[in-house]
């Protein structure tokens, strides 16, 4: 196979240049045409000349945010790569004929999938397209084919883009070729690199790529907030220098901003579903640049004879003086083409991915010829130790915040054994109380020479009881202080009734009422220890209420029931309620009602991080019945 590159200047000049080429029509011959100019007159012309030209060939083409050529970058111009193939077998499909991008994937994966097929080029509407939907809808159709390509571009206007091919040109369509034959060799690569700032957040309400709510507020105001009034009100433009990054299957994935409603909801490149979790990004340019070797790097030995870069915008537009640094290099290598998208597909070895703020390389052989070019990569520094110490103070800074986190649910931990110690202790003191009688009982009547059989048996089993007292009271602690394992699957009754006879006796002492209103049987995968650590917190927080406030009556419900999507645990108590001035800060690190000897204002705080962060649940407070009531949301 080989690959030629051209810029489009006039339809004499391609002519001159096909020739000068010796470019001749075949069914083996793939275009590909990477243009700025969104003008449909223009895309019609263009493509008028290649039906007529050249009408056995496949062609597919996209609107951009930037093109390249030979790894050039330019912003104004129009790409042509010719891929001139020997053995692979073509077939293209477009459509703009679907209910949502999932069927559309599905159809065209239908359409173009062949027994051999090693790949799909594909490019979609750059503004409405969702990638994601549209990757999952070709998985669902054949899960080993790789697929390359992105989002049109439209030079970030978000107004308009257009997919292509030969004879119709689709402003929300699909279009994508598949290369057939046992024979080509396929490598795929990646590279991000953006690094991730701040405290992780929540989507808290979202549908597919829209989100209307982050850690319930606004998805606009989320921006506002964390990033200043002036950044927000440049959305959605800004929202690729400032991309929200998550974690799907050991990669990190970024969702960049390209559309605002005046619901203060954002549309995104990709899907952002209700409880994933994300984080701020920011890009530095001798960061992402300092990689660039790491990936060119992973092309020596690989059989090379083309290559493709489809990579997102927000790179170009990052650092477009610097952008060349990681192009150009890879035309040492082999013939270099592609443009900037608004969302590029990549193949992970366990699923199809939609990513933001990457580039990814596509990179073709029809020979099993490796490549032996060692390249090497000059890059000149320019960032100002300024920027150098600023990115590097946040980058640190972030990590430790993270530590800050664990090393706090560290000490709720501990503070936690230490009153569960309490109870154990106190649980224990009247069984030991009995069994110190009943062996002075037998002791005493020993030395009294009146020591029957009777008594004997009868202080004997005394003692056997409240021995398997203890030993129940051992097994009921036993899970809570051994080493946090494995995820299990475990019934929501199960952990309800072992934290109940932990705490109970200690309740029954303060004369506690516990009332259970279990209607869910439900098993969740979880770790059971965390759920029982954050019960026993809110039940223990009760006891002191009612202690505190001297009531009378005291009564605590636990109640559970289940839902369509969530397990719902409450617990609620008549101690009196939370002062409305400060119900809601109860949640806040470091916050307590409690005095400064007997309160940290760590348990509430880890209670929220252990069940919105590690089981991707919700966690309330409200005052109801003269109590509080704290509700749980745990998703099925």
């Amino acid at each position: 196979m080989k690959t030629i590159n051209t810029y489009y200047i006039s339809h004499d000049n391609l002519s001159d240049f096909i020739k000068k080429n010796n470019i001749k029509d075949s069914s083996k011959l793939l275009i590909q045409i990477f243009t700025h100019n969104n003008d449909l007159t223009f895309i019609k012309e263009l493509t008028r000349f290649f039906l007529e030209n050249f009408p056995l060939s496949s062609l597919i083409g996209s609107t951009t945010d930037g093109e390249i050529k030979d790894g050039e970058v330019s912003t104004e111009k129009t790409v042509i790569s010719f891929t001139i193939f020997e053995k692979v077998t073509l077939k293209t499909h477009i459509s703009n004929e679907f209910e949502n991008y999932f069927q559309a994937g599905s159809d065209l994966a239908t359409n173009i999938i062949q027994e051999d097929s090693k790949v799909i080029i594909s490019f979609i509407d750059g503004l409405e397209g969702n990638g994601e939907e549209y990757l999952n809808g070709i998985n669902s159709i054949n899960k080993q084919i790789i697929v390359s390509g992105g989002l049109a571009g439209d030079n970030a206007m978000f107004t308009q883009t257009y997919i292509f091919t030969k004879d119709k040109i689709y402003e929300k369509g699909v279009v994508g070729v598949s290369l057939s034959s046992s024979e080509l060799e396929v490598f795929t690569d990646y590279s991000f690199n953006w690094l991730p700032i701040g405290q992780k957040l929540k989507i808290t309400k979202s549908d597919k790529n829209r989100v209307y709510m982050i850690d319930d507020k606004t998805a606009v105001e989320t921006y506002s907030y964390y990033l200043g009034k002036d950044i927000s009100e440049q959305l959605p433009h800004i929202g690729i220098e400032f991309p929200l990054i998550l974690e799907k299957d050991g990669i990190e994935i970024a969702r960049a901003a390209i559309g605002k409603y005046d619901d203060g909801s954002l549309l995104f490149a990709g899907n952002l579903h209700e409880l994933d979790e994300v984080r701020f990004a920011y890009g530095n340019a001798d960061k992402i640049l300092g990689k660039t070797q790491y990936h060119i790097d992973k092309l020596y030995n690989q059989p090379i004879e083309s290559i493709f870069i489809y990579s997102c915008m927000a790179r170009r537009r990052f650092m477009p003086e610097k952008i060349e640094n990681e192009t150009l290099i890879y035309n040492q290598i082999a013939p270099t083409s592609g443009f900037y998208t608004y969302g590029e597909f990549f193949c992970s070895e366990k699923n199809k991915e939609l990513l933001n703020q990457s580039m990814t390389i596509l990179a073709l052989s029809e020979v099993d010829i490796n490549n032996r070019k060692k390249v090497i990569l000059d890059i000149e520094k320019n960032a100002s130790s300024t920027v150098q110490a600023l990115a590097h103070l946040i980058h640190i800074s972030t990590e430790e915040l993270q530590r800050k986190d664990e090393i706090m649910i560290a000490q709720s931990r501990n503070a936690a054994m230490g009153e569960l110690l309490n109870m154990i202790a106190h649980q224990w003191r009247q069984p030991l109380n009995i069994i110190s009688m009943n062996a002075n009982n037998i002791l005493a009547d020993q030395e009294l020479d009146s020591l029957d059989e009777k008594s004997l048996n009868e202080n004997i089993n005394s003692i056997l009881k409240e021995s398997l007292d203890l030993s129940q009271i051992i097994e009921n602690f036993k899970d809570y202080f051994s080493p946090k394992k494995d995820k299990k699957e475990i019934s929501i009754k199960t952990i309800i009734e072992e934290t109940t006879d932990i705490i109970n006796s200690n309740l029954e002492d303060n004369n506690i009422k516990l009332i259970i209103q279990n209607k869910c049987d439900t098993t969740i995968l979880i770790h059971k220890r965390d759920l029982m650590q954050v019960l026993l917190n809110l039940i223990n927080n009760s006891k002191e209420a009612f202690i505190l406030n001297q009531k009378e009556k005291r009564i605590i419900i636990i109640s559970a029931i289940e839902n369509i999507e969530n397990i719902e645990i409450c617990i609620c108590d008549n101690a009196g309620g939370i002062d409305s001035k400060i119900i809601n800060n109860i949640f806040n690190q470091y916050f307590t009602t409690k005095n400064i000897l007997n309160g940290s204002g760590l348990g509430l705080y880890m209670s929220k991080i252990v069940i919105e962060k590690h089981m991707n649940g919700k966690i309330s407070v409200e005052n109801k019945n003269n109590g509080v009531c704290v509700n749980i949301y745990i998703p099925k």
